[in-house]
């Protein structure tokens, strides 16, 4: 489904900015995806540590860690041998708050 442009709306969000949301969404739209920044949120890990606590193999893993740094949600600084991963923007955090909120109660 396509969003025309040149329609007109009262909403406050354009057709092409709510384009680009979802787009952005996607980012975040995988389990996986989800996990590794709840367990970021603790503070930075290992590669070995995340597959492990979101339950990936570290292939599958390196795919999600590479789209979230590609999308500047994360970022990994090296330690040695080792690579470890951290969110470096607070308003994500925000967001999994607020997606908790309204989404994950009981």
């Amino acid at each position: 489904m396509r969003v025309d442009d040149d329609k007109q709306t009262t909403a406050k969000i354009q057709p092409s900015k709510a384009s680009k949301g979802a787009r952005c969404l996607r980012v975040l739209g995988h389990p996986a995806r989800l996990l590794v920044i709840a367990v970021l949120s603790e503070g930075p890990r290992s590669v070995n540590d995340l597959a492990g606590l979101v339950g990936v193999s570290q292939s599958n893993l390196s795919q999600h860690l590479s789209l979230l740094k590609d999308k500047g949600v994360i970022d990994s600084v090296r330690d040695g041998h080792q690579v470890f991963y951290r969110i470096v923007n607070p308003k994500v955090m925000e967001f999994m708050r607020l997606m908790e909120e309204l989404f994950c109660h009981e």
